[in-house]
């Protein structure tokens, strides 16, 4: 059965079910009634040899007519055993062959012996010691077998009826609460055509179990709709991305084997040889930059949940200016800050933002540009703030200056501000730009408080 459809199994189910059920109660009622049938004729030819044994005297001397006092007006046959060996047959169509013959022997003491069927079936009977004579006080078995024939065709008759609209009920019963499975089939076979959008309308809310299953299904699409647009998200950004590092460590490996081109065919005069070693070191510090920011990257993406700490935000944007002076001394460069700005982060991570974001003004700014990093407590977060006063960005750079490799041609790897991002969403924190192209660029981190 498990191999036929849900539908039909069920009902299969539940008519066999039934229809068993149905088998074993007529079984048990006819078995009972035909008991009862039997007892009661039992009763009544107990009763009659308990009046034949009660007038032995008349029996002996006027047999018919005790005995029709014994069995009118009903159907019982006497048969009676002289005991000169004589028979005498009373009663309406008496079988060919005598029942007494086949009969067990009566008891003595008068008492009827026990009820036996006789005459292949046919006849029910005791049998009687009424002094020197035998009597036997028989009924026909037709009647019981025609009330028992009757009852089970009364009952074949209705358990018919029963399992017939028991079946067309089930199947409607059946049709109306698996059709929401066959919507759910429906779906599943859209969406695997393609159409990712369909889902399964709803019925009965949280009620029914289907309700609740075509919920769970649902949302079950809906997870594996967003895993499937972020996967997709995903490949388009690692091709974007493997192309642009390709692109990006291009040029200085162009550049560093063009140099020891030079070098080794002796092509560069001896008073440019410094030059060019120089150039080709400065190429492969540039390539070897990249290829760290590619890599801290890559670890990001890999383990995304950073190491967590109470971490002095305040003290942070101090040691970072204080860094950047050290490698730019007359920058106009400051910090306002309170005394203590505490966080939950990684602090190694932390002063990567830091540097990252003074590092892109050193790059995109000019010497004179006043610069300042601010920290503010907004709520239960702590903001802080990288201004300047520089050139600022066009929009089409502002739009994507986050992603990896978005310097537009301005020198740098375009990696900065994508490691910024990445560190930044690690933290749980929230990252904008306020830009507009020649009054200046403000980069705001926003990450949690140390005690929300």
């Amino acid at each position: 059965m498990s191999r036929l459809p849900l539908r039909r199994s069920l009902l299969t189910g539940m008519v066999v079910l039934t229809a068993v059920a149905l088998l074993v109660a007529g079984v048990v009622s006819v078995a009972a009634l035909r008991s009862y049938l039997l007892d009661r004729t039992d009763d009544q030819l107990r009763a009659g040899a308990t009046l034949a044994t009660q007038r032995v005297g008349a029996l002996q001397n006027e047999p018919g007519g005790v005995a029709r006092a014994i069995v009118a007006p009903s159907d019982y046959l006497v048969e009676i055993r002289h005991p000169d060996g004589t028979l005498t047959r009373l009663g309406g169509s008496p079988p060919a062959v005598p029942l007494l013959d086949r009969a067990p022997a009566p008891p003595a003491g008068g008492a009827p012996g026990p009820a036996t069927t006789l005459g292949d079936g046919d006849w029910r009977a005791v049998t009687v010691r009424a002094g020197a004579a035998v009597v036997l006080i028989a009924l026909p078995l037709a009647p019981v077998r025609e009330t028992v024939r009757r009852l089970v065709l009364v009952q074949v008759a209705g358990g018919v009826t029963v399992l017939v609209l028991l079946a067309a009920f089930a199947r409607v019963l059946l049709v109306r609460g698996l059709r929401p499975l066959d919507r759910i089939t429906d779906t599943a076979t859209a969406i695997a055509g393609g159409d990712l959008d369909r889902r399964v309308p709803v019925e009965g809310g949280d009620r029914t179990e289907v309700g609740r299953l075509t919920r769970a299904v649902d949302g079950m699409l809906a997870r594996l709709q967003s895993a499937i647009a972020a996967r997709v998200r995903s490949e388009e950004r690692l091709r974007t991305f493997v192309a642009d590092a390709s692109h990006e460590l291009r040029t200085p490996l162009t550049s560093i084997r063009g140099y020891l081109h030079l070098l080794r065919r002796d092509m560069v005069e001896p008073a440019r040889r410094p030059e060019v070693l120089r150039r080709g070191d400065e190429e492969a510090t540039r390539m070897s930059r990249i290829l760290d920011d590619l890599l801290y990257l890559a670890r990001l993406d890999a383990e995304p949940r950073l190491d967590r700490s109470d971490v002095d935000l305040a003290e942070v944007a101090r040691e970072s200016v204080a860094d950047a002076l050290a490698v730019q001394p007359g920058r106009p460069l400051r910090v306002d800050a309170p005394d203590a700005a505490p966080v939950r982060g990684d602090a190694d991570a932390l002063r990567q933002v830091l540097a990252n974001l003074l590092a892109n003004v050193r790059a995109h700014t000019p010497a004179g540009t006043p610069t300042v990093v601010e920290v503010r407590r907004r709520g239960d977060r702590v903001e802080m703030t990288v201004r300047d006063t520089g050139p600022g960005m066009p929009p089409e750079l502002a739009a994507r200056a986050f992603d990896r490799f978005s310097h537009g041609g301005a020198g740098g790897s375009g990696l900065g501000l994508a490691i910024v991002a990445e560190i930044v969403a690690a933290h749980g924190g929230e990252l904008g730009l306020d830009t507009v192209e020649g009054t200046g660029t403000a980069v705001r981190v926003r990450l949690p408080g140390a005690d929300s």
